[in-house]
């Protein structure tokens, strides 16, 4: 199965049945009476039945460890598929039943690792995070009670119960304040101000503790999949694990579609690559030269010359290591044995491009002289 082209017809059957979804809640469109947004809505559910049923059938002679994997898909997929038509068998209006449809998000690409990212960050901060609800909870609960007993003579429509008074201090603390219920006495809008300040640093530390999760969780799983790239490279297997951890961390992973120019000839540059997988071809070269798994190219940039000495063109979907130059420097200043290596094998493609140039020009046929202009005195200048 092509993944990537079944995830663009997913992609599509998705934006197409939402705008169809949006579209049922607009009355007095042209061609409204063609009942087309259904027609499209139902293409689009009976795609995503499809792409259930088969995944159910290729999986049923799967081992055990996949089987569980496809039965939380398939729970996925029952989901997103079986509300709508359960809907419409109940009697439920079409324009309302397919409002449904927005659970096809849930087949959004990137939603499951989304999904599974922020699971993760829950977890990993619950205690920090229960404890900023417990000081809401508190702040929620005191402030209400505080302005019951000042405001409830005042103004007993507004802060005369309890309850009242919370949906006041809800408002206030989540810094959303409608306006719809003031405090109207002095020491109320001590108490208010109060409140509003204390909103502000518990959504403060919430957004805080969640901003350092996704950042640091999101850090490990790029270290993570950049380390399985390194291990790759035949070029690091010699270093010791201390220094796989910390090339690790200065490389960045970059993505490239087939037929794109990673660097070209000419143009300055600051980083060298390493193929962690796929394949680059080095444009002009006749032969063709092709660099596969384990390669790395670009390293001249790092030894002196920023000057591209070459055209490099993915020959299929690869994934590249990218070493910065600052980043070189600091590492072979720790590792003397791997700018060594660079070096070498610099030497050795910088040697090549020169005896390529040499021969092009040896081949270059000379033109034939012409005869000099004459001078006032009849004869030849040189």
């Amino acid at each position: 199965m092509n993944t990537s082209g079944t995830a663009a017809q997913r992609l599509t059957a998705m934006i197409a049945g939402l705008l169809c979804m949006i579209i049922l809640t607009v009355p007095g469109l042209p061609f409204s009476e063609l009942r087309w947004a259904e027609i499209v809505l139902w293409s689009c559910l009976a795609f995503y039945i499809c792409e259930w049923a088969q995944r159910v059938f290729a999986t049923r002679d799967a081992s055990e460890p996949r089987r569980k994997l496809s039965d939380i898909v398939s729970l996925t997929d029952a989901i997103i598929v079986l509300p709508v038509p359960a809907a419409l068998l109940l009697g439920v209006a079409p324009a309302t039943a397919w409002l449904l449809a927005a659970l096809w998000l849930i087949k959004m690409p990137a939603a499951a690792a989304a999904f599974s990212l922020l699971r993760r960050v829950f977890m990993l901060e619950a205690k920090p995070l229960a404890s900023v609800i417990v000081i809401f909870l508190f702040v929620l609960f005191i402030s209400a009670i505080a302005m019951h007993l000042i405001e409830r003579d005042a103004q007993p429509a507004a802060f005369g119960t309890l309850p009242q008074a919370l949906y006041w201090a809800v408002t206030t603390l989540s810094t959303t304040g409608y306006g719809d219920v003031v405090p109207i006495t002095h020491l109320g809008r001590l108490i208010a101000g109060i409140v509003m300040i204390s909103g502000l640093a518990v959504f403060g530390m919430w957004t805080g503790i969640l901003a350092n999760g996704f950042a640091a969780e999101t850090r490990r799983r790029d270290f993570t999949r950049t380390w399985e790239f390194v291990a790759r490279v035949p070029f690091f297997k010699p270093l010791d694990p201390g220094a796989i951890i910390e090339i690790a961390r200065m490389l960045r992973p970059q993505q490239v579609a087939e037929r794109t120019v990673i660097i070209r000839k000419g143009r300055h540059g600051d980083s060298m690559y390493f193929i962690a997988s796929g394949q680059v071809e080095i444009a002009g070269t006749h032969p063709k030269v092709l660099l596969g798994e384990g390669a790395f190219f670009g390293e001249l940039a790092l030894l002196g010359d920023s000057i591209r000495t070459a055209t490099v063109v993915a020959a299929a979907p690869t994934t590249l290591l990218v070493l910065e130059l600052s980043d070189y420097r600091i590492f072979t200043a720790q590792h003397p044995d791997l700018a060594r290596a660079v070096e070498a094998a610099g030497a050795r493609r910088l040697a090549e491009v020169r005896a390529a140039r040499d021969a092009a020009q040896t081949a270059i046929p000379r033109e034939p002289a012409h005869s000099a202009p004459t001078g006032a005195d009849g004869a030849g200048t040189d």
